[in-house]
């Protein structure tokens, strides 16, 4: 039982109707977790609204309820907030005791390239033999727990628990990635940052923001109000949001990498190969010596490069970083080889925004091939201002593209395709639209020939595909490889 007076601590209270109890067994805004001695806190949501759950989960045993405004119902303890959500985090930090403040916090943030910049970061740290965890978009992982990511950024209170298991486990450092969906909904609040990396900014999530100021404002706030105060900003100086944040942040040390401009770390002599990646690594205190990766594309150069920053800002020795680099395992989703037995390339990722597709297409062009026949699609209840500019990307550097559904949620999957068609003007010979996601993966297995590069992409890792509001199991790469078998195109044996 933890004590009402901690998890109360520095929170503003309007009112207080009924009473306060003197402590409380768990902590949770999910009415199906209550049980005797919750406190509930009802938080306002898309799709439904915990306020409407009081009289449940006061049946079910919560002892009493955060709220917005006071509820005429059978659970008389209400705590009236001015905002659930902001009061969450503080709530949860109390509630856990602040987890993070025995932590080294690393923030990634940016619109590409965190989930394989937070995977070479945990490579290196756990090279340097720091034991680390790791909060991402494709999972949570700590210790000996491995748990699948349903948000890139946990809610608060399960952010704090998780926090606190890493803690009581004596693991000291985390790899966080921060989502602007994280930053602008309290999810990183009571949590500073040791050191906090900018990868880049493109557009996404408008259908959050609404604009693209308000989106580079929200991700900016990393730098600003969530660092320690001998915490380190890096920042990636081929993009130009983050050569302004590093001019406008007020942080007494920020470190920048690039390869096409001058910085404290730098690639020179890049050469990308479909066995991998080689480049010089320069630093701006005279070192160089090259790197060698599995990964393929400028674009993992660049994710490379924002490891080896914050990697180095936390204070490990170069030797280090370069073997954690050479060491480092695919990361599931992201430029993800599907063996085949055609002498074709088959590959699954995860782009899902036009700056993402079109650094995807980049680095397979780099690579011998016929053809590079492309699948994607674009996600409902998203962005709709991306889909016509990932169609004309798509179109342009592709020889055959296939528009298929991606996620489609509660919208029409056959509007969401006119959306990316309306960008595909140029070249209309050279796509089909085939909604049903699992035919058209069909068909380009049908399509491909030796040499020809086959990316199917938008999905990644993803287990599922939504439809309305219904997750049915659906993998990219178990599909891909079922069809190659049923074409004679897999490997044999």
């Amino acid at each position: 039982m933890i004590n009402a007076d901690r998890v109360f601590e520095g929170v503003a209270i309007s009112e207080v109707h009924g009473e306060i109890p003197g402590a409380f067994r768990s902590l949770t805004c999910d009415s199906r977790q209550v049980e005797g001695g919750s406190l509930f806190v009802a938080l306002r949501g898309a799709a439904s609204d915990g306020h409407d759950y009081l009289d449940q989960v006061g049946r079910d045993g919560a002892v009493a309820a955060i709220v917005d405004h006071f509820c005429d119902c059978s659970l008389k303890n209400q705590i009236v907030v001015d905002n659930t959500l902001a009061s969450l985090s503080r709530v949860a930090a109390n509630f856990y005791d602040h987890p993070a403040r025995l932590l080294k916090v690393f923030g990634i943030t940016g619109s590409n390239g965190k989930t394989t910049t937070a995977f070479l970061l945990e490579s290196i740290l756990k090279t340097a033999e720091r034991d680390t965890a790791l909060i991402g978009t494709i999972e949570y992982r700590y210790g000996d727990k491995q748990i699948s990511a349903p948000n890139t950024t946990p809610l608060p209170h399960d952010m704090q628990r998780i926090l606190r298991e890493i803690a009581d486990a004596g693991i000291q450092n985390v790899v966080m990635e921060v989502s602007s969906h994280g930053l602008a909904l309290h999810r990183v609040d009571e949590i500073k940052f040791g050191v906090a990396l900018f990868t880049n900014l493109s557009q996404d999530h408008l259908d959050f923001h609404k604009d693209m100021s308000h989106y580079r404002e929200t991700k900016k706030r990393l730098f600003t109000d969530y660092m320690t105060d001998d915490g380190v900003g890096v920042f990636n100086f081929d993009d130009e949001t983050g050569r302004q944040y590093f001019d406008e942040v007020q942080l007494e040390r920020k470190i920048s990498f690039a390869i096409n401009r001058n910085a404290d770390f730098r690639a020179r002599d890049v050469d990308i190969r479909l066995s991998g990646s080689t480049f010089t690594l320069e630093t701006h205190f005279g070192d160089h010596f090259p790197i060698h990766t599995q990964m393929v594309g400028r674009h993992n150069v660049a994710n490379i490069l924002a490891a080896v920053s914050a990697a180095w800002a936390g204070g490990v020795p170069l030797d280090l970083i370069r073997k954690g680099i050479e060491l480092m395992p695919a990361v599931p989703g992201r430029l993800e080889s599907i063996p085949n037995g055609i002498g074709a390339q088959v590959v699954v990722d995860y782009c899902h925004t036009p700056d993402a597709l079109e650094k995807c297409l980049h680095a397979l062009i780099a690579i011998p091939h016929n053809r590079i026949i492309t699948l994607f699609g674009c996600g409902g209840d998203r962005d709709k201002g991306k889909r016509p500019m990932m169609g004309e990307i798509a179109l342009r550097f592709s020889d055959h593209v296939i528009v298929a559904s991606d996620n489609p949620r509660t919208e029409d999957p056959d509007m969401i395709i006119k959306n990316i068609e309306a960008g595909m003007t140029a070249g209309k010979e050279k796509y089909d639209v085939i909604s049903n996601r699992k035919e058209a993966i069909k068909a380009g297995v049908a399509e491909l020939k030796e040499g020809d590069i086959f990316l199917v992409a938008g999905k990644g890792h993803e287990t599922y595909q939504i439809i309305g509001r219904e997750k049915t199991p659906f993998d990219d790469r178990e599909i891909t490889i079922a069809f190659l078998n049923e074409a004679g195109k897999g490997v044999k044996g």
